[in-house]
């Protein structure tokens, strides 16, 4: 029994010991280490090597690469939307700004037509900016910015760039209300300019229309005929427009024809009007001329 132990120990315990194998394979790797560091020797093996191993690498590196990919995709989603967001913010201030550009050229123009009104017309005017519009079936009415401050009075008329608009009604310390020539209560001597044809518009009210009243069924009114001031009431300056006709009907059991007319003015579409000044008072303002030509 004790020969057979010894003999199995003996076995096992061939060749060199561990700690041998330890210190000889690091002395191993110290001189290829050297010799690889001064003569270049294993070089070549290693980029040989390095096609099989760099599959390894990549397998090894997938998890971070998975993780980079991972938190760089939802970070430029994030990213996206608030600029987006942040965009679309922006074009919705720039189109607020367009609107208000828009409207500011719109109402640039209105102004430099009244200029141009004022300029050219022989009558004196003051431009004033419209406070309120009342408009319903029985008031065609609006507030303008001047009253006795401007020394406005009753009966002046007020006009736009394009036409007639309406008449100062009544006149307090700051404003005025003025009717609109559509208003039921509202009447215009005019003269046909196409022939001179003397006639009265009315206000239809809420239709926003104005009548030819009392002219008989033969009488010689076109579609499209412009309609101007007279002047012969003393009040509104001849050759104002007022209206377009826009309708004529005839009714063989009615004396008179039935004249449906447009006004040329933009009724609601003012900021800015023009108070005519009394005929009167420009009359008055004029300096007589002298003759001083013997007869």
């Amino acid at each position: 029994m004790i020969k057979s132990h010894q003999h199995s120990s003996k076995l096992f315990n061939k060749g060199p010991s561990l700690l041998s194998k330890l210190l000889l394979l690091t002395f191993i790797s110290i001189v290829l280490m050297g010799v690889d560091f001064r003569f270049h020797y294993l070089k070549d093996i290693r980029q040989f090597t390095n096609i099989f191993t760099k599959p390894f690498h990549a397998v090894l590196n997938l998890p971070n690469d998975i993780y980079d990919f991972t938190t760089q995709y939802f970070g430029n989603q994030s990213r996206l939307i608030h600029e987006n967001e942040v965009l679309k913010l922006d074009i919705d201030q720039l189109k607020g700004d367009l609107q208000r550009l828009d409207f500011i050229d719109q109402e640039n123009d209105r102004l430099r037509n009244l200029l141009e009104v004022k300029n050219t017309q022989k009558f004196k005017t003051e431009a004033v900016s419209i406070i309120y519009s009342r408009f319903d079936p029985f008031n065609q009415k609006i507030i303008i910015d001047g009253g006795q401050n401007k020394d406005f009075q009753p009966g002046q008329p007020v006009i736009d760039a394009l036409g007639l608009v309406g008449q100062i009604s009544s006149v307090f310390p700051e404003t005025s209300e003025v009717t609109l020539i559509i208003d039921k209560k509202m009447s215009v001597p005019i003269q046909i300019q196409r022939n001179g044809l003397r006639a009265i518009t009315n206000g239809n009210g809420q239709s926003e229309t104005v009548s030819l009243s009392y002219l008989p069924n033969s009488v010689d009114v076109m579609k499209g005929d412009i309609l101007k001031t007279s002047g012969i009431d003393t009040i509104y300056p001849e050759g104002i427009a007022v209206a377009e006709v826009l309708e004529i009907i005839h009714n063989p059991k009615l004396p008179f024809a039935k004249i449906i007319c447009k006004p040329i003015s933009a009724i609601h579409n003012h900021s800015h009007v023009l108070v005519v000044a009394p005929i009167n008072k420009v009359a008055n303002n004029v300096a007589p001329i002298k003759n001083d030509q013997k007869k």
